[in-house]
């Protein structure tokens, strides 16, 4: 079973995007069906960015008992929490996954089961430091990872968290979990700087306070990439691609120098806990850079899956790719 999470060292980074768009072809990728779902988790509990676009903005998601806040903070009479004890409990897959809500459909699969969604409370808010050190050790998430959802049949493919920015309580549990983390950042200077003392510095002191033989891997993913976005007919098209080329390079210089080289020094003197994977911002055989930024898609998120392959633009089916090849680096 595959446990992913989407981290970033800041917000506006285009994570939850991210996550949201390469939730289907990871679905695809990995076989996943009503049977055997991936199970999708907003811990972004103060933002619930992914909540809000699987609920269309709405106040609150739909009837379910449960959000994702009951699986890390017990509620003032400790009901929440023994009631997801109870579903710890469970013998089989189908019985647990009743009490998700099904969004395949909203990601434009068929079966509507395949990707399962527990969105974040709308009155919940950050995990107080506290609440963290209370139920670090024993929150429900972390016994179904390692306890429940192994020995339940069927199991989940895959667990997918939508993280809250920075080093919060529950991106920090989520972290101790994942196989792989995809680092959402923008080629800023602001990004690239944090980026780099998140990776070297804040994660590892905490992923190393409870080491495991499991492989970690982080994916570095440069978002909202600039694009080229007029017509080649333009007198000085080839003009601004050469200078948007340079911006892209100059941005790879300064993240290998700001993060890679760095992440690697440190590297030989301390245990980070992670592999670095840089395949998505520097690709010989792809001239596109981590996720390109795409006009439409930074007022409506969540267009993708609702337009006819005729309506796209050369760029936006450029992007479907880039999700599509990040769900398969997830996938191995």
């Amino acid at each position: 079973m595959k446990v992913i999470s989407f981290n970033s060292y800041k917000g506006g980074s285009c994570r939850t995007t991210t996550c949201y768009n390469t939730l289907p072809y990871l679905a695809k990728a990995l076989g996943a069906t009503s049977q055997e779902p991936i199970l999708v988790y907003d811990i972004d509990l103060d933002s619930m960015g992914l909540t809000n676009m699987f609920h269309k903005g709405g106040d609150s998601q739909k009837e379910l008992p449960y959000s994702a806040k009951h699986l890390f903070v017990e509620d003032d009479e400790g009901i929440n929490q023994n009631a997801f004890r109870k579903l710890d409990s469970v013998e089989t897959g189908e019985e647990y996954f009743k009490h998700y809500e099904k969004v395949g459909n909203d990601l434009g699969l068929e079966d509507d089961g395949s990707v399962l969604f527990l969105g974040a409370d709308k009155n919940s808010s950050t995990i107080s430091d506290d609440d963290y050190v209370k139920y670090a050790e024993s929150s429900p998430i972390q016994r179904f990872i390692t306890k429940t959802f192994p020995e339940m049949q069927p199991a989940p493919k895959a667990v997918v968290f939508d993280c809250a920015s920075g080093v919060q309580g529950t991106t920090l549990t989520a972290l101790r979990l994942t196989n792989c983390a995809v680092m959402c950042m923008r080629p800023t200077y602001q990004s690239r700087v944090g980026t780099s003392d998140y990776l070297t510095r804040k994660i590892p002191l905490e992923i190393n306070r409870r080491k495991t033989n499991r492989k970690r891997e982080i994916i570095l993913l440069p978002t909202a990439v600039a694009q080229i976005n007029m017509p080649e007919s333009e007198p000085d098209y080839e003009k601004a691609v050469n200078k948007l080329n340079d911006m892209r390079q100059k941005a790879i210089e300064l993240i290998r120098r700001d993060i890679i080289d760095k992440y690697k020094t440190l590297g030989k003197h301390v245990d980070l806990g992670y592999e670095l994977n840089t395949v998505m911002f520097e690709d010989r055989d792809d001239p596109v850079v981590g996720i390109p930024e795409i006009e439409r898609f930074k007022w409506e998120e969540t267009l993708l899956y609702k337009m006819k392959d005729e309506e796209k633009i050369e760029q936006e089916r450029q992007l479907e790719k880039r999700y599509e090849k990040l769900a398969a680096l997830l996938a191995r």
